[in-house]
């Protein structure tokens, strides 16, 4: 079942979903747009971390989860989603084999991009957020691509598992779960855990972005919890 959180968000993608289907000369620059507008209208802001480049082109993957795992639209419309769809095809075709612990192939699937490498963890972040899949299978792709003996994927485990936690911590900030330092700190060293690899616990301004650029959180609630 969906979060109260994202309940809004998830509702805009699955409008507009039946706005894509009954269009038939709909292009992938054309979905960009619509999704800018409906989420504008709506007041609603794109996941994001530290980069805000390209974030309608991002959220994407948002509207990829909805209509794949939420509607179960894939198997009925196939030409639609290779069509419109075709990197977050690739997405999710690499994270499967990073699931499956062949992290070196879904590096080459993904032409050996790390940017294309933390794009394939975001599918499986926003497929847990959606609450269409288990927290654990994003852990373990981050376990397995960190347990592989190259820099880059080890180095985007640990930049993911630090932006995951600082989205978890002001989701937490937003949802009322966390209301002060201590229990934020608590949140920090539990996730970190669950994870199960080392990384950088994410600094006060990371989660401050994200409360802010995400959530709508105002200052004073995030001063006062960080004091």
């Amino acid at each position: 079942m969906v979060k109260e959180i994202y309940k809004e968000r998830v509702k805009v993608l699955t409008d507009l979903w039946s706005k894509i289907l009954q269009q038939q000369n709909i292009a992938r620059g054309d979905v960009i747009e619509m999704l800018r507008e409906s989420y504008e209208e709506k007041g609603i802001k794109p996941i994001r971390g530290f980069k805000a480049e390209d974030l309608y082109e991002k959220e994407l993957i948002s509207l990829y989860v909805v209509g794949k795992d939420g509607l179960g639209l894939f198997d009925d419309y196939k030409d639609l989603f290779n069509k419109l769809f075709s990197f977050e095809i690739t997405y999710d075709e690499a994270l499967s084999l990073v699931l499956e612990n062949k992290p070196l192939e879904a590096y080459e699937k993904l032409d050996k991009d790390k940017g294309n490498v933390a794009k394939a963890l975001r599918l499986a972040f926003t497929e847990t957020i959606f609450s269409f899949k288990p927290e654990e299978l994003l852990f373990k792709a981050i376990r397995n691509l960190n347990n592989t003996d190259l820099d880059e994927l080890k180095h985007t485990a640990v930049s993911f598992s630090r932006f995951y936690t600082a989205f978890k911590i002001a989701e937490g900030i937003a949802e009322k779960s966390i209301r002060d330092k201590m229990s934020l700190e608590a949140m920090k060293k539990v996730i970190a855990i669950n994870i199960g690899i080392k990384y950088p616990l994410p600094k006060q301004e990371y989660i401050s972005l994200i409360a802010t650029e995400v959530f709508n959180i105002n200052q004073k609630i995030l001063k006062r919890i960080f004091s």
